[in-house]
């Protein structure tokens, strides 16, 4: 996902630190356990917290073996990874340089000054994460139907199966119409480029009606898994992905009640861009 500062013209002068951006879900402040290194130009961080989430996410790859486990991370840490280069890529061809944030439940693409100016060009760069995730997919794939790559060793038949889980069905997942995840940010600058006069607070609104939807689902398959109306839901969240949801639901919810106590017209483009 992508983290935004104020929309305008960017600055593009490179910084020597990490700009302070929002926590995703939990706090992703710096610490001394962090992991700090460059890729294709970008600084990238990885928090202790990215770790333990994506052991958590894997812990049921522990019934087969440790190494299932430890490639499971491996492969989360390559995948996230690549999907958020897609956002920072595009971002720098923008002129709108970025850092990535490995942290707790995934990461983004965090911008040093502004976004892009442009609606549309917000719009790609919110798209290309998840397009690079299912670049990766096919990449994986194509490969191992020519050479056979994944037969020669367990651990490359973990890698590969693995990476081809997490960008295809985290991908889509990713795609959901919530904020802020890549499909609820996506979201809002459709509602821009459509002229809507305050998409900040309706990508909210949007985010929470369809959060509380899964919620309920969710809800209702705990009580009786065998109710008629799940064989409808494409959708039918776990216990986790509820914790998940109801995280979700609480920052959307605290995202419109500040918009509705400033009673703000506009968007958050910055003080050029107010109507």
């Amino acid at each position: 996902m992508t983290s935004a500062g104020p929309r305008g013209k960017d600055d593009v002068a490179a910084r020597p630190k990490f700009p302070k951006g929002p926590p995703v879900l939990f706090d992703s402040s710096p610490t001394p356990l962090d992991l700090n290194f460059r890729v294709a130009g970008f600084p990238v961080r990885v928090t202790p917290w990215f770790w333990l989430t994506m052991a958590l996410l894997g812990s049921s790859t522990l019934r087969d073996s440790v190494l299932a486990l430890v490639m499971w991370v491996v492969a989360g840490f390559v995948s996230i990874l690549v999907h958020e280069l897609g956002h920072s890529v595009s971002a720098r061809w923008f002129r709108a340089p970025s850092v990535i944030v490995l942290t707790t439940f995934g990461g983004y693409a965090q911008y040093y000054d502004r976004a892009p100016p442009s609606g549309w060009r917000r719009l790609l760069v919110c798209l290309m994460g998840p397009i690079a995730g299912f670049l990766l997919l096919g990449l994986v794939v194509v490969t191992h139907l020519s050479v056979g790559w994944m037969d020669y060793h367990p651990v490359l038949r973990y890698f590969g199966t693995f990476v081809c889980i997490q960008c295809l069905f985290w991908g889509l997942f990713n795609l959901l119409p919530i904020w802020p995840m890549d499909g609820g940010q996506a979201l809002r600058e459709v509602f821009y480029i459509c002229g809507m006069r305050r998409p900040d607070p309706t990508v909210h609104t949007v985010s929470l009606a369809f959060v509380g939807t899964l919620i309920v689902v969710g809800v209702v398959a705990m009580v009786n898994p065998h109710h008629f109306l799940l064989e409808w839901v494409p959708i039918v969240p776990d216990q986790f992905m509820l914790f998940w949801f109801v995280l979700m639901g609480v920052q959307n919810w605290q995202m419109l009640q500040t918009y509705n106590s400033q009673r703000r017209w506009g968007d958050d483009d910055g003080e050029g861009w107010r109507r």
